[in-house]
């Protein structure tokens, strides 16, 4: 059975991946590293290779395809398929260092579960579903098992990532790009960046979803991500 690893997000852990793990885990060793120790992308890199089989398929999502990118340059060995979704090569832009520095200064203990989400949700799904009582409770639910203390990290090393442009010619591996049709912070200029500089590479966007793919169209999603890693 081929090893297939599930990266999550910023602030997500399996959660996330609960519809499309199950259908999975029959045809694949289902592996969801956590990004809860690591300051940098480059750390949680090397946390998530020193213990992935060669030639795994690897899915990162937003900030575990930072992750994901990472792993395909540095060790292609062991990156035999990629998914790539809601996700960019790019630094960190202007708008979301400024809102991500601002954020660190005011997160306590008290309030950082509900300052989260009340600052996120609006960037993470499509109009219809930002007041989706189920989506609220998991961004709140992962956030709270993650805690104030990886909030802080992660914020740290979103905010200092390096740009992966110029490294993605490097890429050897066959790379599926997925992006929500109104995801607001992976843009289709940035999927279809990286599908240009990727050398085998396809991209998708799934209609009526915002940045949270895997939960908005789960079948969807689903269907894209089985079909791709099958052929």
């Amino acid at each position: 059975m081929s090893n297939l690893v599930l990266i999550p997000g910023f602030m997500c852990n399996n959660l996330i991946w609960q519809y499309q793990s199950k259908k999975l885990s029959a045809q694949f060793d289902i592996r969801t590293p956590s990004l809860m120790k690591g300051d940098t992308i480059g750390e949680y890199t090397n946390n998530i290779a020193k213990t992935l089989p060669n030639n795994s398929s690897v899915l990162g999502f937003s900030m575990g395809g930072f992750v994901a990118l990472r792993l395909a340059i540095d060790y292609p060995e062991k990156v035999k398929k990629l998914i790539l979704v809601g996700t960019n090569a790019r630094s960190v832009s202007k708008k979301r260092k400024s809102l991500l520095t601002r954020s660190l200064k005011v997160l306590d203990q008290k309030n950082y579960i509900k300052y989260f989400t009340q600052n996120n949700i609006e960037s993470y799904f499509s109009s219809h579903n930002i007041k989706n009582k189920f989506y609220i409770y998991m961004l709140n639910s992962m956030t709270k098992s993650l805690g104030l203390e990886c909030l802080k990290r992660q914020t740290n090393a979103i905010l200092n990532r390096a740009s992966l442009i110029d490294s993605l010619s490097k890429i050897k591996s066959k790379t599926l790009i997925i992006s929500g049709e109104v995801d607001k912070l992976s843009s289709k200029k940035m999927n279809e960046e990286l599908k240009k500089n990727i050398k085998i590479a396809k991209y998708f966007c799934i209609k009526k979803s915002g940045h949270f793919v895997m939960l908005e169209q789960p079948e969807l999603f689903y269907n894209k991500v089985e079909d791709w890693l099958r052929n």
